[in-house]
């Protein structure tokens, strides 16, 4: 038998040099963090981010609704048919439930064994040891950083609870650039038209007057040549219809801006209020300024929403809702769409809901398209065009 010599063992790394390392991996993080604008992009980040920076089989970032329980809940290490099993998102009760008052992080070896922990739903992966910091930012909590099972089975560490602390005040400080960002933007859109309007009225309006003057006292002198004078008038008429189209347009624009606030604002509360009563995620995408908006539309738009997430909540058993709502140039459409249980239109009769809905499109002239399919969900499509009101 030939003797094979021992090969040398590969050297741990020196505490400095893991320091070091660990160092690199906290800034890369940081950066990965503070790179992003978009606040949602910033959440959905932050919970794939901690894991591996801990190298954490298990993450998730806990959003606070100000009553107690949990907005948002966004997950990192379940699959798809992980979450789909599962009788319902965390709500925010024992461990996770502290975290929405403390200030400090939470560090448990093993959930099973502590006195805080509230237990898992049905379907929900086991899960052991368990750390979470809040993320604060001038003593408001604005979320929480759960994290569960290392990859190497051992409980998290006093670094790990150090490395995760960091990476929340750097995320709190992103969430807060996030939100005045946004804020930014709203008022941006404002001025904008606010000066669009001041442009309009005070230069391109007086501009038109003044050669609207000018060739009323052309024509004046034209009492010789009656087909000049005549043909003059009608310029002049035509130029005071750009007038009024204009003030119009204005008038518009200024009402567009306080309709679009109003939408959003809207939009948001029915959002929140389809969070208290459905465990189902719920995926926004919203322009955040409309040109095109009337009274009617809004309200229309708003009441449809609510009806169909109602419709939601009672009938579609879904764990994910996608709603998007945006304007063209020649239409506002909105679309909810859910993956629930579906229906199937040629045997089932639409119920009230949807026959609201239906009426208050044609009432604007709008188009409504429902496809279902039983297990494949429901997408509800209405258009409304921008010509007809």
């Amino acid at each position: 038998m030939t003797n094979v010599p021992n090969m040398p063992e590969t050297p741990a790394p020196a505490p400095s040099a893991r320091a070091e390392e660990k160092l690199n991996a906290l800034s890369e993080a940081v950066r990965a963090v503070t790179a992003e604008f978009s606040l949602d992009r910033i959440l959905r980040r932050l919970a794939e981010i901690a894991a591996h920076l801990v190298k954490a089989r298990y993450a998730a970032l806990g959003v606070p609704d100000g009553r107690g329980g949990l907005s948002q809940f966004l997950t990192f290490g379940m699959s798809d048919e992980q979450v789909a099993r599962m009788d319902h998102y965390p709500r925010g009760l024992g461990l996770l439930g502290d975290l929405l008052d403390e200030t400090d992080p939470i560090r448990v070896d093993d959930m099973r064994q502590d006195r805080r922990s509230a237990g898992f739903c049905a379907f929900h992966p086991i899960m052991t040891s368990f750390l979470g910091v809040p993320i604060i930012s001038k003593g408001r909590h604005l979320g929480t950083l759960y994290l569960c099972d290392r990859v190497d089975g051992q409980p998290f560490t006093e670094d790990d609870e150090q490395m995760i602390s960091l990476l929340a005040a750097n995320a709190a400080i992103a969430i807060e650039n996030a939100r005045l960002s946004d804020q930014l933007r709203k008022l941006a859109v404002i001025e904008e038209r606010d000066r669009i309007s001041m442009e309009l009225h005070d230069g391109i309006i007086q501009s038109i007057y003044a050669i609207g003057i000018k060739l009323e006292l052309t024509r004046l002198t034209q009492v010789q040549n009656p087909e000049v004078a005549q043909q003059i008038l009608s310029v002049n008429q035509d130029l005071n219809r750009v007038i009024e189209d204009l003030r119009r347009y204005i008038r518009n624009l200024r009402a567009g801006v306080e309709f679009s606030v109003s939408l959003n604002e809207q939009v948001e509360e029915i959002v929140e209020r389809f969070k208290q009563v459905s465990p189902a995620r719920i995926v926004m995408d919203v322009s955040r300024s409309f040109t095109q908006l009337t009274e009617a539309r809004l309200h229309a738009l708003i009441q449809i929403l609510r009806e169909a997430l109602s419709n939601t909540v009672r009938h579609s058993n879904a764990t994910e809702v996608y709603v998007d709502l945006h304007e063209t140039s020649t239409h506002i459409n909105l679309v909810i769409s859910d993956n629930g249980i579906g229906f199937d239109p040629d045997t089932v009769t639409p119920g009230i809901g949807l026959h609201n809905i239906r009426q208050r499109a044609k009432h604007l002239g709008g188009d409504v398209e429902i496809v279902s399919q039983p297990g494949r969900g429901v997408t509800i499509t209405v258009s409304l065009p921008i010509s007809a009101t």
